[in-house]
């Protein structure tokens, strides 16, 4: 059994055996995304980028949430997100070659995450703050590219989105390990909860595996800034109030 799959396992072992003891909510959630990457060269097909920029991207989440107390609780999710690059291209390969246009690259992933949260417990609105793991598989990559030389259309490319091998020993690493943090708040409902909240995710594994790592070698990893409105319905409540030990 591979490592990933343990961890996910454990994930839902945790998450199984707190519902035992909790308040409990499922519901949904829905965001924008806006994402970045640290780029190495060999992830550009030119590499004369001038500028990167965020790229707007979507994110769609089902939830649990599982109070511990008036002050704790777990939420694993099941997330897909679109994370990637945009790069506006404006410069001179020489003397004689003006490089102009647009690259995009669009890399989905389904990620599941357990996230703890802690909230002051107050009637009505209550705000919290969120933190935790994730993992992350990328089922598809897309690359797209509206680029002219001289003014004359170079046709696009699409670039290491089979995730195999290349003729220069690179390939997507489809597997993603990192962390997140967030803030937001929560309105208290006579049969639910919504919710916002404001989120960092930052990968720490590389997108990109390298038959043989280049020279001043830094790894490509995804950061993302997301935005989400969501509600989940009160499936069973605590009627005893009680802060959990464990």
């Amino acid at each position: 059994m591979t490592k990933h799959i343990k961890t996910l396992l454990l994930f839902f072992f945790i998450a199984n055996s707190i519902a035992s003891y909790s308040q409990i909510y499922f519901g949904g959630r829905v965001g924008m995304n806006m994402s970045f990457l640290s780029v190495q060269p060999e992830l550009i097909k030119y590499n004369q980028v001038s500028d990167l920029v965020p790229k707007l991207n979507v994110g769609v989440a089902g939830l649990g949430y599982f109070e511990l107390g008036p002050y704790f609780a777990i939420q694993p999710e099941v997330i897909y997100n679109r994370k990637g690059l945009k790069s506006n291209v404006d410069v001179y390969i020489n003397e004689d070659s003006l490089l102009t246009g647009e690259w995009n690259y669009s890399f989905d992933y389904i990620e599941i995450p357990l996230m703890l949260k802690v909230s002051l417990n107050s009637q009505g609105f209550d705000p919290f703050i969120e933190f935790g793991g994730y993992y992350g598989y990328m089922f598809r990559a897309k690359y797209e590219s509206q680029a002219y030389l001289n003014n004359n259309e170079i046709l696009s490319e699409d670039y290491l989105s089979d995730f195999k091998t290349n003729a220069d020993g690179e390939s997507l690493n489809q597997n993603e390990y990192g962390f997140k943090v967030g803030i937001g708040g929560t309105l208290i409902l006579s049969k639910g909860v919504a919710f916002f909240s404001i989120r960092y995710s930052q990968g720490l594994s590389d997108i990109i595996n390298y038959q043989t790592q280049p020279d001043n070698y830094k790894k490509t990893y995804n950061r993302v800034f997301q935005l989400t409105l969501g509600y989940a319905f009160e499936i069973r409540r605590n009627t005893e109030n009680k802060i959990y030990y464990y």
